[in-house]
């Protein structure tokens, strides 16, 4: 069993909902719903401890005019936020820049496990000879502030609003090419996706075995 966490969980508390804006407080329904500072320190020590294995996004937008299709019946609330943009900025703001993750925790949770979880590792998730070269070139002293106005992502509202953040991707490569070159969006003409092919029992299923065998009882000698 694999668990992940969302960086929005681990900077954001429920207190966003009863802001007295109910756009702004729509704007942050989603599942799990944002929770108390204490889940969200729980969150983190799972992280820490390995029992998180990685970080995603649920990124699943709304906008305003979206959400206020609930502003009479709370249940009719489009569930969901962004966050695919910044989830990397903010993870190693919060996480390496606080002491709370090491450099090489950071890239695990949110590469290499993933990777090998859905057993495309070492061909995605590594930086070897034979592994695409899917490559984030990062400045860990670069900082930006998040915001709606200069966010790429197709919504009018971001849960990260107005959040410095110090450590930013400065350029993305896709199998060896530019895709992100600071500030500069060069998406690849449509087609140029490949196919990965995910076969059944990664890696870790023979460590499983293993260690199931290990645990059998000796036969009783007669």
């Amino acid at each position: 069993m694999f668990g992940e966490v969302l960086p929005g969980h681990l900077v954001i508390d429920e207190a966003v909902y009863r802001d007295p804006d109910w756009t702004r407080a729509a704007a942050h329904v989603m599942s799990p719903s944002f929770r108390s500072a204490e889940h969200r320190e729980a969150l983190w020590r799972g992280l820490q401890a390995g029992q998180l294995h990685t970080t995603a996004t649920d990124h699943c937008v709304f906008c305003a005019s979206q959400k206020a299709m609930g502003r009479e019946d709370f249940t009719k609330i489009p569930n969901g936020c962004g966050g695919v943009e910044d989830r990397m900025a903010v993870l190693w703001h919060h996480g390496v820049n606080s002491g709370r993750l090491t450099p090489n925790e950071f890239v695990r949770i949110t590469s290499t496990n993933a990777a090998q979880i859905f057993n495309l590792y070492p061909r995605k998730g590594a930086i070897r000879v034979g592994a695409d070269a899917d490559i984030v070139v990062w400045d860990p002293n670069a900082s930006k502030t998040i915001s709606v106005k200069t966010h790429h992502q197709k919504v009018d509202f971001n849960v990260f609003e107005g959040m410095t953040v110090q450590g930013v991707a400065m350029h993305t490569l896709t199998r060896g090419a530019l895709a992100w070159t600071d500030g500069d969006l060069r998406a690849a003409v449509r087609g140029a996706g490949q196919y990965q092919k995910r076969p059944p029992n990664p890696a870790y299923f023979d460590a499983i075995r293993v260690s199931n065998k290990l645990k059998e009882p000796h036969p009783v000698e007669r």
